[in-house]
């Protein structure tokens, strides 16, 4: 049984016999993870923002600070959140913000040249997944080091949470 083949603490391994093709199966089946590219970690960062502290600045600013910080997309989003709910869009605003702080953390060049609040966005895919999209020079600084990035983020009545892995993908035998 391969690492992927092992099953949670919580549920036992299945017997050849249940994996045979007919055999009746249970009705949570585990789902089938493709193994993933080897990779090696880069940089974490993370981020915790406390939502008054931005209702703050946007005050002070006259909402002037979502078009400072977020990119072109975010705004977009942002936008349409702020117009059905006031609520729902200062949190939009806090996890991305959140989430520029962390990936600035996870590549460890914190707010310096090339990252900046706009070159990078937290867009989601289709299925919902936060996704960074970076632009500009800081794209091809990623590049150049050929880092690629995964972040988390939530949100609370008070706080928006980020989470940022920052990873390189190992070369394989074959393309070296």
């Amino acid at each position: 049984m391969s690492i992927q083949d092992t099953p949670p603490p919580d549920r036992p391994a299945a017997s050849a016999a249940s994996d045979a093709p007919g055999a009746s199966q249970s009705a949570t089946p585990t789902p089938s993870i493709a193994p993933a590219e080897p990779t090696t970690l880069y940089g974490v960062g993370t981020d915790i923002l406390q939502i008054s502290r931005v209702v703050g600045v946007m005050e002070r600013t006259g909402g002037r600070f979502a078009e400072r910080v977020l990119g072109p997309e975010e705004l977009k989003v942002y936008h349409a959140r702020q117009n059905r709910s006031a609520v729902r869009g200062l949190a939009y605003l806090c996890t991305r913000f959140a989430a520029k702080e962390a990936v600035s953390k996870a590549i460890g060049l914190g707010m310096r040249w090339p990252m900046t609040w706009r070159a990078v966005q937290t867009l989601n895919a289709p299925s919902g997944k936060p996704v960074v999209v970076a632009s500009g020079e800081l794209a091809e600084w990623l590049a150049a080091r050929q880092l690629s990035i995964e972040i988390s983020i939530t949100d609370e009545k008070e706080y928006a949470v980020a989470f940022a892995i920052a990873s390189r993908k190992i070369a394989s035998e074959n393309t070296q």
